[in-house]
């Protein structure tokens, strides 16, 4: 992982960190021995958006690995997307409506 790539990560995990504790900025940022500078500066960094009802959303890239694909014993191919131990198989056949309109938009729905 680059020092570039770290930071971020660790940026990340101080901006989850100071919305999960319920302190005022100027509190947080004395606890955890930064400015409000940097904390605002990595708020727009990362492209966190906050809205009143919805609460955080963290938007960023994530990094995606292309694994070999797996040779069937069927002549039926499939895409297989895998999120830590979550996994979506698309088949040929499959309903493209429910797809966009029940997995895509839960996923969008923040946690």
């Amino acid at each position: 992982m680059t020092t570039k790539e770290q930071r971020r990560k660790d940026w990340s995990a101080r901006i989850a960190d100071y919305r999960a504790s319920d302190l005022s900025m100027a509190a947080w940022c004395d606890a955890h021995q930064v400015t409000k500078e940097q904390l605002k500066y990595w708020l727009r960094k990362l492209k966190v958006v906050h809205s009143e009802a919805d609460g955080p959303i963290f938007s960023s890239w994530v990094p995606i690995k292309v694994s070999d694909p797996i040779q069937s014993t069927t002549h039926e191919s499939s895409l297989v997307v895998r999120i830590g131990s979550v996994q979506i198989e698309i088949r040929p056949g499959f309903d493209p409506r429910l797809l966009r309109e029940e997995v895509v938009q839960s996923l969008e729905k923040p946690c």
